[in-house]
C-alpha cells in the first residue's frame, strides 16, 4: 500500500478546522459521519494500484509453458503425435494431474482422459469432469505407473500441449537411459537369444545416445526429438530385452566425439556392401570421418541382412501413374521409350536417372528424389536404397517393364546396423565396431 502512484487525486476541505465548540451535539455527530466517509474514499484511492503495462503477459505465458515442458537436464522430450484431431490415453497406476502449472488432483488406474483442441486451447474430459487449458502434465507417483497411448506403453511424464498451427502435441518426457530402452529394440530388433550380437547393441547404444544429445541441444520449445524415422524410432517402454538393458548399462553416459565435440552420427539398416559419402545424401558440411568405403574386405558385413538383395519391377503403366502422381508429367497420353541410369556415385548408388519419352522432353530424377519416386510394391514405404541396377524389357521402341535389382536398405551413411551385428558375431568389440564405422572418433562421457 502506498507504493503505487494513484491516477486520481482528491482534495479534501475538512470542516473540523473550525473550533468544535461552535457545534451542537447533533452537528458534531453529523460531522464525524462525513469525516469517516471522506477517510474511506481517500483510503480507497490512495491504495489503488497504477495502471500497468500488460504486454509482458504473452511472454510470461511462454516462459511458464517452457518451464513446465523443459524438465530436468537428464531428461529428453519425445514427440509422439502432432495432430488437430482428439487424443485419448489410459492411466495404469497413479499420476498427478497438473493443468497450466497448477495441480488439480490425481488420476488413477483405468481412468481415461480425452483431449481435444477447442477455442485456442485444449479441453480434457475424464469421468464427469471437464477442464480447459494450454498445457496438461501427468506425472507418475511411482516407477510402475505407465500411460497407454496409441497401443503403446510409456513411462515417465506425459505432456499435452496446445501448440502452433492449432495442433495438439503429445509428448513423453523421460530420462535419457529410459528413452534408449525404447529405441534399441525398435531400431536393432535383437532377440533375447542372440547374445552374440550384444557388442553391436552396445555400439548402437552409444550412437543413439549421441544422436539424442545432439537433438536435445537443438530442441525447440516443446520437444527435442520425434519418435519415428525422422529421427530414431522409439517404441515406448516395456519391449526391451535383458540384452538391450545390458548394452545401455554397460555404456552409461558414453557418447561418440570428434575433436572433443559430439560427433555427427548417421545410421541405416544395411548398406548393401558400400558405405556412402554423406555429401551425396545430406546438405551442409559434414565432418571427414564419414566416408564412402567398402563394408568389409571380402564379403560385405551386412550380407546377413534380409534386404541385402532385393528386386522391384514396374510396368509402363505403373511408371506413368507414378510420374503423374508426382506431377512430373501432365495427364496427357505419354509413351515411355526407355529408362536409364545416367550417372552414379563412386559407391555405385544412382546419382541420376533419365526417363525417355516419345516426342517430348526427358524426365530426369536426381539422387534426392529417386527413392521417394519408386514406392515399393508391397506398399511398405519408399524404395529400399538407391544402390541398384536396371534390366529392361523393350518392344517396338516402347518400354514394357523395368526391374530394379538392388542391395541394402537406407541411405548407407555411417553406422550399418546389420553390418555391426555381423561384426559382433565375429567377436569384434563395440569399440572396434564404432572405430570401423566412425574412424577418427573417440568415446567420451556426458555429465
Amino acid at each position: 500500500m502506498g507504493k503505487h502512484k494513484s491516477h486520481v487525486q482528491i482534495v479534501f476541505v475538512l470542516p473540523f478546522i473550525f473550533p468544535f465548540q461552535n457545534y451542537s451535539f447533533l452537528k458534531l455527530k453529523y460531522l464525524f459521519k462525513i469525516i469517516i466517509i471522506y477517510c474511506s474514499v481517500f483510503n480507497y484511492f490512495s491504495c489503488a494500484p497504477a495502471l500497468r503495462d500488460t504486454s509482458h503477459k504473452k511472454n510470461d505465458r511462454a516462459n511458464r509453458v517452457y518451464k513446465i515442458v523443459s524438465g530436468e537436464k537428464n531428461q529428453i522430450r519425445v514427440l509422439l503425435s502432432e495432430e488437430q484431431k482428439p487424443a485419448s490415453l489410459t492411466v495404469s497406476g497413479t499420476y498427478k494431474f497438473i493443468s497450466d502449472d497448477e495441480e488439480i488432483g490425481k488420476v488413477k488406474n483405468g481412468d481415461v482422459l480425452k483431449f481435444q483442441i477447442n477455442n485456442g486451447g485444449t479441453n480434457v474430459k475424464f469421468g464427469s469432469r471437464e477442464l480447459g487449458g494450454i498445457i496438461f502434465l501427468l506425472q507418475p507417483v511411482d516407477s510402475e505407473s505407465v500411460i497407454l497411448f496409441s497401443g503403446k506403453k510409456y513411462s515417465g511424464d506425459f505432456l499435452l500441449v496446445y501448440g502452433d498451427n492449432n495442433r495438439l502435441l503429445v509428448i513423453n518426457r523421460l530420462s535419457l537411459e529410459e528413452y534408449l530402452l525404447g529405441v534399441l529394440p525398435s531400431e536393432m530388433g535383437v532377440k533375447p537369444n542372440q547374445s552374440e550380437r550384444g557388442e553391436a547393441l552396445k555400439a548402437f547404444a552409444v550412437c543413439a545416445r549421441t544422436f539424442a544429445e545432439m537433438k536435445k541441444a537443438k530442441g525447440n520449445t516443446y520437444y527435442d526429438i520425434t519418435d519415428d524415422v525422422r529421427d530414431q524410432v522409439f517404441g515406448g517402454s516395456g519391449n526391451f530385452t535383458e540384452l538391450d538393458k545390458k548394452a545401455i548399462i554397460e555404456t552409461t553416459q558414453e557418447v561418440l566425439e570428434y575433436k572433443e565435440k559430439l560427433a555427427e552420427v548417421f545410421y541405416h539398416s544395411a548398406c548393401g556392401g558400400m558405405l556412402e559419402d554423406p555429401a551425396n545424401v545430406f546438405s551442409g558440411k559434414v565432418d571427414d570421418y564419414l566416408i564412402a568405403k567398402k563394408d568389409g574386405d571380402e564379403n560385405p558385413n551386412c550380407e546377413i541382412s534380409p534386404t541385402f538383395k532385393w528386386e522391384e519391377s514396374y510396368s509402363q503403366s505403373e511408371l506413368l501413374k507414378l510420374l503423374k502422381a508426382k506431377k512430373l508429367i501432365t495427364q496427357k497420353q505419354r509413351v515411355i521409350k526407355n529408362i536409364e541410369i545416367s550417372a552414379v556415385f563412386t559407391s555405385g548408388r544412382v546419382k541420376e536417372l533419365r526417363i525417355n519419352f516419345a516426342n517430348t522432353e526427358d524426365v530426369i530424377l536426381p539422387s534426392s528424389e529417386i527413392r521417394n519416386f519408386f514406392m515399393r510394391r508391397d506398399k511398405k514405404g519408399i524404395l529400399r536404397s538407391s544402390l541398384f541396377s536396371l534390366s529392361k524389357e523393350i518392344k517396338n521402341g516402347e518400354l514394357i517393364k523395368v526391374t530394379l535389382s538392388g542391395r541394402g536398405s537406407g541411405h548407407g551413411v555411417g553406422f550399418c546396423q546389420w553390418g555391426a551385428m555381423n561384426l559382433s558375431s565375429k567377436g569384434k568389440s563395440y569399440r572396434q565396431i564404432l572405430d570401423f564405422y566412425f574412424p577418427g572418433c573417440t568415446i567420451g562421457k556426458i555429465e
